[in-house]
């Protein structure tokens, strides 16, 4: 494993800001969410209230996302970046002043939902200029877009951190509005630099049309492979706790085991973006699905807390790999112009399968088994591979022309 290849990404000039703004106008992501859940059962006593603003909170983000990103690449990335994230530090307020208020569910959703779909799309432009920045050079694409998975991980394990110690030392409401802050903060840093102010996206010769990033039937291919897959994770969601608890333990206690696949996906991408792969990307990225489906299975014999820790950190060797090369595939497939609204497709089909999978998994859990619901979790990205296969064509078209220099 080289590190050098991470230290080369921060050599263009510009570069350390963005790097930095985006460390800190992301780690917030990892924070809302569980804070939103803590906020509004602690003022409203009611589980339902708190996960109903949750879900709104994901839905508002999963299906504004592609929008955002549309207009990121139509009008450019401060254009929208900072009106996006004084929306959304005014509607987390308002989710704070609404909770102690004791508002009915439908504000709390509302608010919710409007925080969500106002969140900054710092990851999509970020990973926009690593695409314009290392245009010609395709190796240094693949390890950016490998950091990039690997800070998002990290985020779901310093994210929930951070919200536990302010909550320790204050309360839910302190880490909503410090969430606020480095949000502002990171936005406002990452959309007055040089680089995304001159940023634009390239639209070449091609005609816009209204299915924007989805008139490409490779991006189609990948949404359909990426929503099992987010299945998988809604699951996991739900039967990690249940695992939790089924083995004597505080279902509190999944948040342990959640975060040891993130970590899994840190090593994996540490060693997987400091080295140089031939052969077309297509190929790699229906390969790393594989091995990312076959690490899975373990976690349905697992019969001990400290058994599935392990087990986790093995299954998420492979999660930063295949989202890297994944959006080296996004970078052939999409659109001329549509680069930034691509990748938030992406998230979006995470999100959406996200939200089948906890609401699957629930049932499954509640009237089967954990187990039960734990082979659904490693049926997810199975089906996904299985997808790229059955429709490998609709991404060779274009993506088999590139090759990551040995």
């Amino acid at each position: 494993m080289s590190l050098r290849a991470y230290r080369l990404l921060l050599r263009p000039p510009g570069i350390p800001r963005l790097v930095v703004s985006v460390l800190i106008g992301r780690i917030p992501i990892g924070i809302f969410s569980l804070a939103i859940v803590l906020l509004v059962r602690q003022q409203t006593g009611s589980f339902a209230q708190a996960g109903a603003a949750s879900a709104a909170w994901a839905i508002g983000a999963g299906i504004v996302a592609p929008l955002q990103g549309r207009l990121v690449d139509r009008f450019g990335q401060s254009e929208v970046l900072l009106p996006s994230t004084l929306l959304n530090a005014a509607a987390v307020g308002g989710i704070v002043l609404a909770a102690r208020a004791g508002q009915p569910t439908w504000v709390l959703a509302v608010l919710a939902w409007a925080g969500g779909a106002a969140l900054p799309p710092l990851g999509a432009c970020m990973r926009s200029i690593w695409a314009t920045t290392f245009a010609s050079d395709a190796t240094a694409r693949n390890t950016a877009y490998t950091f990039e998975s690997m800070i998002a991980e990290a985020f779901y394990i310093v994210g929930p951190a951070i919200t536990t110690l302010l909550i320790a030392i204050s309360s839910p409401s302190a880490a909503m509005l410090v969430a606020i802050g480095l949000s502002v903060v990171g936005t406002i840093g990452f959309a007055t630099a040089r680089l995304a102010r001159s940023w634009r996206s390239d639209h070449g010769d091609g005609e816009r049309t209204r299915a924007g990033a989805l008139a490409s039937p490779g991006m189609r291919t990948l949404m359909l492979a990426i929503v099992p897959t987010g299945i998988s994770f809604g699951t996991l969601e739900v039967a990690i706790p249940a695992f939790s608890v089924a083995h004597g333990h505080r279902a509190a206690l999944a948040g342990f085991l959640l975060s040891a696949m993130a970590a899994g996906s840190v090593l994996g991408g540490l060693w997987y973006g400091g080295r140089h792969w031939s052969g077309p990307p297509v190929r790699r990225f229906i390969l790393l699905q594989g091995i990312f489906a076959l690490g899975l299975v373990p976690l349905i014999v697992a019969d001990s807390l400290p058994l599935m820790a392990l087990l986790m950190v093995v299954a998420g060797l492979a999660l930063a790999p295949v989202a890297a090369t994944g959006y080296l595939v996004v970078d052939r497939i999409a659109p001329a112009g549509t680069v930034t609204e691509a990748t938030t497709w992406v998230m979006t089909a995470n999100v959406a399968g996200g939200a089948l999978g906890a609401a699957v998994g629930g049932l499954v859990v509640q009237h089967g088994s954990v187990r039960a619901a734990l082979a659904l979790a490693c049926a997810g990205p199975a089906v996904g591979t299985l997808v790229t296969l059955v429709r490998r064509r609709s991404l060779h078209a274009v993506a088999a022309t590139e090759v990551v220099a040995a």
